[in-house]
């Protein structure tokens, strides 16, 4: 059984066009049936969604304004010290 996130890297990398299918099947880990079958809509995401910050995330990698790191955007880096620092900053105003 394919993981959610197989199924949304697989679509990333046939929707950034750079690898053919059988490159794509050997970078994730599936079968080149499989997919061939994403890419035709056949198979895909059955019964549970997806998590909606994977479907947000560019299919190109970018440079982030925030960190200068090439990343798929949003950047997750930058994300996380900026829920840092407000975890921080709530808990150095209820000390």
């Amino acid at each position: 059984m394919l993981t959610i996130e197989q199924v949304v890297e697989v679509k990333r990398l046939l929707d950034e066009g750079r690898l053919s299918r059988r490159g794509i099947a050997r970078a994730v880990g599936v079968s080149r049936g499989t997919v061939d079958k994403i890419a035709n809509g056949k198979r895909g995401l059955v019964g549970i969604p997806p998590a909606e910050d994977l479907l947000e995330r560019s299919a190109i990698a970018q440079r982030c304004p925030g960190c200068g790191g090439r990343v798929f955007m949003p950047c997750v880096y930058c994300e996380a010290v900026a829920h840092r620092g407000a975890v921080a900053g709530v808990e150095s105003r209820a000390a």
